[in-house]
């Protein structure tokens, strides 16, 4: 394989193990190999871009970065590859620790590499995103209940087989005690492997195993461990990082305890419903605005428990989506007391946008329709009246409690958003089957929809009719991809970050509209064109990887990149607030440390990535 024995090591290595054989014989033929003498430097702060990257084959590698930072690279590594990818000067010096044996390849040679092999370009993704987490995962204090050691909310003991514990047996342990997994132990203390649900059917299904088949010899995963004294964010950390949902608690190397993504998010939920029960309680639209505005000191305390961005905008979303639908009870009560009664037939009140997706952050304004229920027949004169009421009254109530009226009118009150189910079902057959660029832009909006109030019966046969016509009719797909396009990465012909021009925002980034929504918008089609249900951004991002549609490691590198982009979005607000400025989303790249300005580089980087294969796919020239 090639033409040094030191390539057939690549295989071999952390970087490149399960790398098909065909792309290592393709490196090997475009890479070509050099030594590096003992105390010779590849590259040094300071000095431009040299177009090269290399891959370490033999020897030893120390990264010298500023702040005396050093990193030492082993075998399979790449060297240089956050400067492939945004062409930046070199940040820091690689020099060799002994003679080094090295692969070199021109941009040109790599590029052509990853056109040719999707699994190298996934490879670099995963790279990506890996490197995005690891350069942010000290930048982040976590205080509460994140901050808390694991031993606080494990579930402990640790239910327990034998490896000679048949599946049958394994699974009425499960069954009796309403449990998700077992901890599989050779002896009393000898932890071998964890067995779940999915390891069961696996087992069954894939692996001709029977009934009496004993777990280890079929069913038993790897267990991965955490520290009893670990904090809660750090066990978040191994769960996303190995794709699992339960992880062994060890107390001096000993198992104790387990603890799963539910024990998390029910931690999670314990606070957050003291705020939401403090929501439900208000008593006048007042009382909420005093809520909303409260709304920074929340976000705050909900970043600094969450080490993950991500987390901490769910939360924020739930603050508010709990203070609109008591908005929205108050404003039925104002109806009563008027004299109009209740509603007269059933409806939902829907959330679009960031709310629907529930990524809402300090000031979000109001994007809502409402969907009227068809039966018993055509509204009456006074059912119309009714309902106009409610959607006028409710608009100037959220207005009212901070909530600001949507400058493109996508709200309630508005007839285009307000209509029985029927009509609304021949509004998006009518665009899906005529689409332009204003329907784009509406889908675009509307399409990430949910109930905020109200009969969700009805929201749900509204997006099974979107999912039924769309099926197969991706023209309007490809106009909402194209909309999509007028937001680029802020990245130059050499990948450097480029800034606004207009007097308002020059040096500036929109970070929102180049970079968030991006994100959103590519997880919108994907999941609108596979039929999924979610509106959340990661979780469509998440079932995508679940079904095959997206690679997963070119997902992770986004969710990475969308992390660290909500991450500087929230902070950024917050000072703003603190310096009494009004939230925006506009970041000036020069004004950060140069740590997180290379993150942020490569963060542009990967959704670049996303966008370009979603416009491949879906872009109207690909049909």
């Amino acid at each position: 394989m090639g033409s040094h024995p030191d390539i057939a090591r690549l295989a071999e290595t952390r970087t490149f193990s399960g790398v098909d054989s065909e792309v290592i014989h393709a490196i090997a033929e475009k890479g070509k190999i050099f030594i590096l003498k003992d105390g010779d430097s590849l590259f040094a702060a300071g000095v431009p871009y040299q177009h090269q990257l290399y891959v370490l084959l033999d020897g030893i590698i120390t990264v010298h970065r500023k702040h005396g930072q050093l990193n030492s690279l082993q075998t399979g590594e790449f060297i240089g590859l956050s400067n492939y990818l945004d062409k930046s000067p070199y940040t820091a010096t690689a020099l060799a620790e002994g003679d080094c044996t090295i692969l070199r390849f021109t941009d040109n040679a790599f590029h052509d590499l990853e056109q040719s092999y999707s699994e190298l370009s996934n490879l670099v993704d995963h790279i990506i995103g890996k490197r995005i987490r690891n350069r942010t995962t000290t930048s982040h204090p976590v205080s509460g209940v994140m901050g808390q050691p694991v031993y606080t909310v494990m579930t402990s003991p640790l239910a327990q087989c034998d490896v000679k514990t048949t599946i049958s047996d394994a699974y009425n342990i499960m069954q009796e005690r309403k449990i998700g997994s077992l901890a599989v132990f050779k002896g009393e203390k000898k932890l071998i492997g964890m067995l779940t649900f999915s390891g069961l059917c696996d087992a069954l299904v894939n692996k001709q195993a029977g009934a009496g088949t004993p777990v280890a010899e079929a069913a038993c995963e790897t267990p991965v461990c955490v520290s009893y004294i670990d904090p809660l964010w750090h066990a978040e950390d191994k769960l996303q990082s190995h794709h699992i949902k339960y992880l062994v608690v060890t107390k001096e190397g000993a198992p104790v305890g387990l603890i799963s993504q539910t024990d998390l998010f029910k931690a999670r939920v314990r606070h957050q419903n003291i705020v939401v029960e403090h929501i439900r309680d208000a008593d006048s639209i007042s009382a909420l605005r005093n809520f909303y505005n409260a709304m920074y000191e929340m976000a705050r305390d909900a970043h600094e428990r969450n080490h993950h961005a991500i987390q901490a905008v769910q939360e924020i979303s739930e603050i508010h989506l709990a203070i609109q639908r008591r908005c929205v009870e108050l404003t039925l009560q104002d109806l009563e007391q008027q004299g109009l009664g209740p509603a007269p037939r059933n409806y939902s009140l829907l959330i679009m946008g960031s709310g629907g997706r529930r990524e809402m952050l300090l000031t979000p304004d109001q994007d809502n329709g409402l969907i009227i229920d068809d039966n018993p027949g055509e509204l009456t004169a006074e059912e119309t009246n009714w309902f106009k009421n409610f959607a006028d009254q409710l608009n100037v109530n959220l207005d009212k409690a901070g909530y600001i009226l949507c400058p493109g009118d996508i709200m309630a009150r508005n007839p285009m958003f307000h209509k029985t189910l029927s009509h609304w079902r021949k509004q998006i057959s009518h665009m899906v089957h005529q689409p332009n660029n204003k329907s784009a832009r509406w889908g675009n909006i509307v399409f990430d929809f949910t109930t905020l109030y109200g009969d969700d019966m009805l929201t749900r046969k509204l997006r099974e009719h979107l999912l039924t016509e769309l099926q197969g009719k991706d023209t309007l797909l490809g106009y909402m991809v194209e909309d999509d396009a007028e937001g680029r990465p802020p990245l130059g012909f050499f990948n450097q970050l480029l800034t606004m021009e207009d007097e308002a925002h020059k040096g500036q980034i929109d970070i929102k509209r180049n970079g968030l929504r991006l994100i959103a918008d590519a997880a919108r089609i994907y999941a609108l064109h596979a039929g999924l249900t979610e509106t959340n951004t990661r979780e469509r991002l998440k079932v995508l990887v679940h079904l095959g549609i997206l690679n997963r490691d070119l997902v992770d590198s986004i969710l990475a990149a969308f992390d660290e982009l909500l991450n500087l979005l929230i902070v950024h607000q917050i000072e703003q607030v603190e310096h009494q400025q009004e939230p925006d989303k506009f970041i000036r790249p020069d004004a950060l440390p140069w740590q997180t300005r290379s993150v942020l580089r490569v963060s542009m980087r990967a959704i670049k990535r996303l966008q370009d294969q979603l416009q491949g796919q879906f872009g109207r020239s690909a049909f």
